[in-house]
């Protein structure tokens, strides 16, 4: 009596449809991202993106999940460095992780699973860039009533954002100006001491 053939598993598929899908969502935004188009992107039958993700909204999460938990390490290396404010503004400056973020918000808009996903990546994401930003000033007797430091934080998050998006469509006008503003902004913060 012969065993019945197992099927074969392909190990990498789940880890490509993920890739595919954020580099869809990426190129093309996430309207692009079905499931026909990402199983071809991934080199895989439409029907293992089914197996791997119930729906595409499973799939959306993943990818959400796996590029945020890679940018949170990504980000408490970094933000340990000397300059944790140039950091936090480089960091923010990345148009390609910047792109990825806008059509999450984009598709949080009309999906309460990505919302709620988003939100709780977006309050780890503040929760460490304001201690950085706190330990940052106040090691530099930066005053932290005058200088809140998540106040400091999302204005330096937000503007490099802002700066991105922008740019994406187009539209730099002004932007020359504003980032050697924060630049100078950053550059008085960092070099402060002894006040406060």
């Amino acid at each position: 009596m012969t065993s019945p053939r197992k099927a074969r598993v392909d190990t990498g598929a789940r880890h490509r449809l993920i890739e595919a899908t954020a580099k869809i969502m990426r190129d093309e935004g996430y309207a692009a991202a079905t499931s026909r188009r990402v199983a071809a992107e991934a080199g895989v039958k439409q029907a293992l993106v089914y197996y791997y993700f119930p729906t595409m909204d499973d799939l959306f999460v993943e990818v959400l999940r796996v590029g945020a938990e890679a940018s949170l390490d990504r980000m408490r290396e970094a933000l340990t460095a000397d300059d944790p404010l140039h950091t936090l503004w480089i960091m923010n400056s990345d148009a390609r992780l910047t792109s990825l973020n806008a059509e999450f918000m984009a598709l949080a808009n009309h999906r309460k699973a990505i919302r709620a996903e988003l939100k709780s990546y977006a309050e780890r994401v503040r929760d460490i860039e304001t201690a950085a930003v706190t330990v940052a000033l106040r090691a530099r007797g930066v005053d932290l009533e005058e200088y809140p430091p998540a106040a400091v934080s999302m204005v330096i998050a937000q503007i490099a954002r802002s700066l991105c998006n922008e740019s994406a469509v187009g539209v730099t006008l002004g932007h020359d100006d504003l980032r050697r503003f924060m630049e100078r902004q950053l550059g008085m913060l960092t070099a402060r001491t002894g006040e406060g």
